[in-house]
């Protein structure tokens, strides 16, 4: 788990839509549990309601920086595409 600092940013350099950096604004003031990234030290996942985030906390500033983020995909979704072939 971790929150972002009182005075601390969000970056947002990919131009992600207001609503999505709210979202994730809330999630971690919330104090809404990370995975954070085996092969990158500072780099998390986070999972909203209907989204996962992935960020970087700057360990000098904490400041956040919204990197990438992506829909869920429902379970059965996933189990339909089984039988698909490229």
């Amino acid at each position: 788990m971790i929150q972002i600092k009182e005075g601390a940013r969000i970056e947002n350099p990919r131009e992600y839509e207001l609503g999505a950096v709210e979202s994730l604004r809330l999630l971690l003031e919330m104090g809404s549990p990370v995975q954070s990234d085996p092969h990158r030290e500072n780099f998390y996942e986070i999972d909203g309601n209907s989204e996962t985030y992935y960020i970087h906390v700057s360990p000098v500033s904490g400041n956040v920086v919204l990197l990438a983020k992506w829909m869920h995909q429902s379970q059965e979704c996933c189990l339909s595409t089984g039988n698909l072939v490229a």
